[in-house]
């Protein structure tokens, strides 16, 4: 007899990908979302592209802009090309309260902003939010 355990232990938790170069914010995120949700974090753009171009799908993107490399801008260019990853939903996290990137980033298809600093609790609401809403076709 083959025991699958309770129904509880067999729920998929989505799984997001953080991308933040600084590793105390990157570290925080990653402690208090994986309460929630599968994370995995990367430090840059670059090594963002390279975990997507290895087979790995997120159901939740969390960028952070600014970063070496490539920066959040470049990143969410190069993800909405492709027909894999142009529909993940991406929360664009930035210092900087700046029209003309959020703008572009509407471009792209950015799901939203959000301000450093910024409150963890909140974050994750709306984050649950956002995966909780039917997905937007780009």
């Amino acid at each position: 007899m083959i025991r699958l355990g309770n129904r509880k232990n067999m729920t998929r938790k989505n799984k997001i990908l953080v991308i933040e170069d600084h590793d105390s914010i990157r570290m925080l995120l990653s402690n208090f979302l994986s309460k929630d949700f599968d994370v995995v974090t990367k430090s840059d753009g670059f090594e963002g592209l390279a975990w997507l171009s290895s087979g790995n799908i997120p159901d939740f993107i969390l960028l952070d802009y600014d970063m070496p490399r490539i920066n959040g801008l470049e990143f969410l260019k190069n993800i909405r090309t492709s027909g894999f990853f142009h529909s993940i939903p991406v929360i664009l996290v930035t210092a900087e309260e700046n029209e003309e990137l959020k703008a572009e980033c509407r471009e792209y298809g950015i799901t939203d902003f959000l301000l450093k600093p910024f409150n963890p609790i909140k974050l994750r609401e709306k984050i649950q939010k956002v995966l909780a809403s039917p997905p937007k076709s780009i």
